[in-house]
């Protein structure tokens, strides 16, 4: 069957048939047209067209007659060798543009003053700078606690919620020069030398961020400032690479750092929300 040439007129976006009809909700049209294109997505071989049909939960051929006009306007292409179909030069340029104009600071700033005042603690926003960990933004709680950092204030990796999560998902090469200065006694310009970090072993290290990829999360209770307790999770880009890290910080006795407990999935929940609209699938 040619792809170039649809059998039918019938439920091609923009026709006058039943698929096209626009109610109060919007096209029905447009609706199908999205369903049959995100079943391509987040597929590595071309897929065939009953595979296609199965994710957009349609018959075959219905959805080969949206992959045909898709085809045609670049959303999708066939290949020639298998025969199925995946996106189009179109549609990558699409999602090309899309990317370019998020960036995960602007992203997430908005859940930032969400989680400040759903969970009712200072919520912080790191991302990786030259120095390390880096707080980018705050919003702070009206509790009695005096967050002494401020954007731009710098991280160790080790003994902060923020750096350990930095630490499971970074690449070694990039934090290694920073976990070791830490372990032997030298951490950011300005801190304290942490016991904590100088009593670790590199099994502990890799140990510490093991725990934190399974959780896909990270707390501290006083490791860095005592009397401060922290819980964080990461933020994902549409590569799945780390692109920043969401810190609710807190006094000791008054915040919950359990991994389980309320702040923790509420914070995991808005973490990949935030990660879902920079790309992350």
């Amino acid at each position: 069957m040619n792809p170039s040439t649809p059998t039918t007129e019938e439920d091609l976006p923009g026709n006058g048939g039943a698929a096209s009809d626009e109610d109060a909700g919007g096209v029905q049209a447009v609706d199908t047209a999205v369903r049959v294109l995100s079943a391509l997505i987040d597929t590595g071989a071309p897929l065939m067209l009953k595979t296609v049909a199965e994710r957009a939960e349609m018959q075959p051929p219905k959805a080969h007659r949206y992959l045909v006009s898709f085809c045609r306007n670049g959303l999708a292409e066939r290949d020639a060798a298998s025969g199925g179909y995946r996106l189009g030069p179109l549609a990558v340029r699409l999602g090309l543009a899309a990317l370019r104009r998020l960036n995960v600071v602007q992203v997430a700033s908005p859940t930032l003053g969400e989680l400040r005042d759903e969970l009712g603690f200072t919520v912080g926003l790191a991302v990786w700078g030259a120095a390390g960990p880096t707080f980018v933004r705050f919003e702070e709680s009206n509790d009695a606690l005096i967050i002494s950092g401020r954007p731009g204030s710098v991280l160790p990796v080790l003994t902060s919620s923020t750096g350990r999560v930095f630490g499971a998902y970074l690449p070694a090469a990039l934090t290694g020069p920073f976990i070791q200065r830490e372990m032997a006694g030298s951490q950011h310009p300005g801190a304290t030398p942490s016991q904590i970090a100088r009593k670790m072993t590199k099994a502990d290290v890799e140990a510490l961020f093991e725990s934190v990829r399974s959780h896909r999360l990270a707390r501290v209770e006083g490791d860095l400032n005592p009397g401060l307790h922290g819980v964080s999770a990461p933020i994902f880009d549409h590569a799945g690479a780390i692109a920043g890290v969401i810190t609710v910080m807190g006094s000791a006795g008054l915040i919950d750092t359990r991994l389980d407990g309320r702040i923790a999935t509420t914070l995991a929940a808005r973490a990949e929300e935030v990660s879902r609209r920079l790309g992350w699938a």
